[in-house]
């Protein structure tokens, strides 16, 4: 077993809006990419996509997966409850992909067949590994609770022995597909006992929503269990019909830095502001690969507007990517959040990366309770330019 380093990327972003009508998965026209490995590789993949307030949203939500070689997985669905209003998923596949060529595809559906759905907004993040060791499990058993206090999700949980001290990074991701109490549900991570993470989200009366929260840290070559965790936000029934747990064990000597402040913050403009409770500076000690992933959240209860909230990445005096998430129509004060990654080459030298907010419509204030940024800065290996789809560019490895 070998702890995992750095080989490649491909990060690929689009604002070009694409639609559908069907509610069987199509290709994110935007969000493609074709790659040839010289051996077996560990991959990640995220894919966030959202549409804008006011841009085609039918009231069932959308769905979107990540395709494999043109194998559909990690399936998630979100909906709002109200039409034209912001619908997003944050999902992620972990994999060993073979030598030979590879294409990954971000992909989308209507809930609902006939109603449309619009991304206007995405990110797919390919993240290329040398070693083995990494846990995935995406399972679609559906469970449900009514408890506000965590219980354990029994179809995510696995227990590893790291072959050495490593940096732990853990992501998990929920989704339902109807019949959920309108006040949805809160989702966490726990790592050896100890719950981190916590996000939250409703779909309204009884349409699907979905919650992405990451965590990392340093462990020890012991026996280690992480679970995903969820509850309901108000007592009523919270349901999971498909999630997405994955760890990767990553080599102990890549620096790394962490945010999960819970302390609220407030915007009343459509304009992305710093989120003051997250700043993360760092000097590495040279030139490096670096990999944020950020998600923000407002609380069940808490004080909200029903057109939610818009969280992103800034790194040094660049906005590169964001996501938009509301709470059901109808439902300002329930739980909402938003969730997205990015990755680009950086040198030695300080660096800023800043989590990002706004509100999506007009003056209406957007709330985060809780965020939870991490940033991991791996020693460059192969480095590839960063990717955009708008520019129409298809790199491979090296």
């Amino acid at each position: 077993m070998t702890l995992l380093t750095y080989k490649g990327k491909y990060v690929i972003t689009s604002t070009t809006a694409s639609s559908t009508t069907s509610s069987s998965l199509q290709d994110d026209p935007q969000a493609s990419q074709v790659f040839t490995l010289s051996a077996t590789q560990v991959v990640l993949a995220i894919y966030a996509a959202n549409n804008m307030y006011g841009q085609a949203m039918g009231v069932a939500g959308m769905q979107n997966a990540i395709s494999v070689d043109a194998a559909d997985k990690a399936n998630s669905l979100d909906a709002e409850g109200g039409a034209n209003f912001p619908v997003r998923n944050c999902t992620f596949w972990i994999g060993s992909l073979a030598a030979g060529e590879h294409t990954i595809k971000g992909r989308f559906a209507s809930k609902t067949n006939g109603q449309t759905s619009t991304i206007n907004n995405r990110v797919l993040l390919i993240y290329i590994f040398d070693g083995d060791e990494f846990q995935y499990v995406d399972n679609a058993t559906q469970q449900t609770t009514t408890s506000t206090s965590f219980v354990d999700d029994s179809y995510a949980s696995v227990t590893f022995t790291p072959s050495a001290a490593c940096v732990l990074l853990a992501m998990y991701n929920v989704t339902n597909i109807s019949n959920e109490a309108s006040d949805g549900k809160k989702a966490g991570v726990s790592i050896a006992g100890s719950d981190y993470g916590q996000a939250e989200k409703s779909g309204g009366y009884h349409n699907s929503d979905s919650i992405f929260t990451v965590h990392c840290l340093s462990r020890t070559a012991i026996s280690t269990t992480v679970k995903g965790r969820f509850a309901s936000a108000s007592g009523g029934n919270a349901i999971i019909d498909r999630r997405q747990l994955g760890v990767l064990l990553i080599d102990g000597t890549v620096p790394f830095d962490i945010v999960t402040s819970t302390t609220q913050v407030t915007n009343n403009t459509g304009n992305l502001i710093d989120d003051s409770q997250c700043t993360i500076t760092r000097t590495p000690a040279g030139a490096s690969e670096l990999l944020v992933i950020a998600m923000g959240t407002k609380r069940n209860n808490a004080s909200s507007s029903q057109y939610g909230i818009r969280y992103g990445i800034k790194v040094d005096a660049n906005d590169r990517t964001n996501s938009c998430g509301a709470p059901g129509q109808g439902y300002g004060t329930t739980g909402h959040s938003a969730a997205t990654a990015w990755a680009e080459p950086v040198t030695a030298a300080e660096h800023i990366i800043k989590g990002r907010f706004s509100n999506n419509y007009s003056t209406q204030i957007a709330y985060v309770d809780a965020r939870q940024v991490v940033a991991l800065w791996f020693t460059s290996g192969v480095t590839l330019p960063t990717v955009t789809t708008d520019a129409a560019t298809n790199l491979g490895l090296d």
